[in-house]
């Protein structure tokens, strides 16, 4: 720790070094939960004495700022004070809620939230295109044939769909569903089935189901942060394992497995959020092979399985489970639009009747009319000829998408074009922080997502997420340029 201090002023030297630590922290160059050095480390490296350290940590702790623990040393709080420095603003301050947020959502949140903060404020630049969104753009939302099948439903299912239900599931909706998975060669009866309010749901359900303070998870060392958010909100140790441009990384997974006993893996493999990649089918064979080997279950999120460019979908994990210990995840809401919040779990009986009970304490039961509007939407061939539309439309814009970057991105950042989903990554070297990238950009109008948003590791890095969905078509081309400019104009001065 770098820490002038004044060694002739009127100031002690303690309340000096008090007031410095103290504007790091507010400045969020020391992070909530970061360790400070060692009281006779930071003496002898400022060259003052010992007592003087151990006075401006108290003074520290006073005030809220630090908390220290015995044997441990001093951490940065994870729940720092308001500080209120004038009697009007005393009157007029609003409680500070800081202290009251639990230990498992600043695990699982803290770090992310300056993140949010800044993309979540629109540039002052008139241009704005977002790179760094999952949603489709509005225009390509199929509303008038979804609004034709909800009138639908309602003449077909009457006063049914206004009723209370199943934690499970509309009935026709779960009997349909099977014929619907079966074409992914999953097969599943209605009750191996349930519908929930978008994956992220499903996921707290899972979480609440099986996981306890001190499991581990595994990960893809890149991941959707919903998912890591959540996991790390139940108190797990959440591990992050390597991915190569075809994915998961099965040989390390196998040499975590012969040292640690995770209690479940959670996977995207394909068009996996954030890097585009799909895992190929004998690493798919082996994976379930380690999951029966080993005893962990393997989470699946299939969010994406309809959005191959080329209509090939590969056969998720679950086609290869015979024991029961995969869940499958699959999502209406990435492929017709995420406004209808409509996702299934495929899982053994037992699971699903312990989930259904969860959810009933939960919120009791999806929406049934969005349910009976959506198997309207099926059976009337709605949803195959939107999926049919939605892969050329996606295709051509990923086109755009690598035709640009081929242009106007330098040697020194590489790629590979994904074969379908939502997302292109984008590796970047070392050197460069895809943070500080995003600030610049976003001073032009563009933002995209930065590696630190997706990291299972606090130190890793490797790229951002760009996003081809959400910006209007021809401002891929312009967004990219900008990207492409700001990336030169760094690497000049690193050079």
């Amino acid at each position: 720790m770098i820490v002038d201090l004044e060694r002739n002023g009127k100031k002690p030297l303690y309340l000096q070094l008090k007031e410095k630590i103290g504007a790091m922290i507010a400045e969020r160059l020391m992070l909530p939960g970061s360790r400070l050095p060692a009281t006779r480390d930071l003496a002898l490296s400022l060259g003052v004495s010992r007592n003087t350290v151990v006075q401006a940590y108290q003074e520290l702790e006073a005030e809220g700022l630090i908390n220290s623990r015995v044997g441990r040393g001093a951490f940065v709080t994870l729940y720092p004070l308001v500080e209120i420095s004038t009697p009007a603003a005393k009157q007029e301050s609003c409680m500070s809620y800081e202290g009251l947020f639990s230990a498992g959502w600043s695990r699982a949140n803290a770090d992310l939230v300056s993140v949010f903060e800044q993309l979540a404020q629109p540039p002052s630049k008139s241009l704005y295109i977002d790179m760094a969104s999952d949603q489709p753009n509005s225009g390509l939302l199929p509303v008038a044939a979804f609004g034709e099948c909800l009138k639908s439903a309602v003449r077909r299912y009457g006063r049914s769909l206004f009723t209370t239900g199943s934690p499970c599931g509309f009935k026709p909706l779960l009997e349909y569903l099977p014929t619907l998975l079966a074409r992914r060669n999953v097969m599943c009866r209605p009750e191996n089935l349930m519908i929930v309010s978008g994956v992220q749901q499903a996921l707290n359900l899972i979480g609440r189901l099986f996981i306890d303070p001190g499991d581990t998870v595994l990960l893809q060392h890149f991941t959707y942060p919903g998912a890591l958010g959540m996991f790390r909100s139940f108190q797990s140790t959440c591990i992050g394992i390597p991915t190569d441009h075809e994915g998961l990384c099965i040989d390390v997974l196998e040499r975590i497995l012969r040292h640690r006993r995770p209690k479940l893996l959670y996977i995207v493999p394909t068009f996996h959020n954030p890097t585009g990649t799909t895992l190929p089918a004998e690493r798919r064979r082996r994976l379930v092979e380690l999951a029966r080997e080993h005893a962990f279950l393997v989470v699946e999120d299939d969010y994406a399985h309809d959005l191959a460019f080329d209509g090939r979908e590969a056969y998720p994990l679950k086609s290869w489970d015979t024991v029961g210990g995969i869940i499958h995840l699959g999502s209406f809401s990435e492929s017709l639009f995420p406004g209808i919040r409509l996702s299934w779990i495929v899982a053994s009986k037992p699971i699903i009747e312990r989930l259904a009970l969860l959810k009933q304490s939960y919120d009791l039961y999806t929406n049934r009319i969005i349910q009976g509007a959506l198997l309207e939407y099926c059976r009337k061939g709605c949803y195959d000829r939107e999926l049919k539309r939605k892969r050329q439309v996606y295709a051509r814009r990923c086109d755009s998408l690598f035709r640009a970057m081929e242009y106007h991105f330098p040697d020194a950042v590489t790629w590979r074009k994904p074969k379908g989903g939502l997302f292109q990554w984008v590796d970047i070297p070392e050197s460069l922080d895809a943070f500080a990238l995003l600030l610049r950009t976003r001073e032009r109008g563009v933002v995209f997502t930065p590696d630190r948003m997706f990291a299972v590791e606090e130190w890793s890095r490797g790229g951002f997420r760009l996003g081809f969905t959400s910006p209007e078509e021809d401002q891929i081309p312009e967004g990219v340029k900008i990207i492409g400019e700001t990336l030169k104009d760094i690497l000049a001065t690193v050079a």
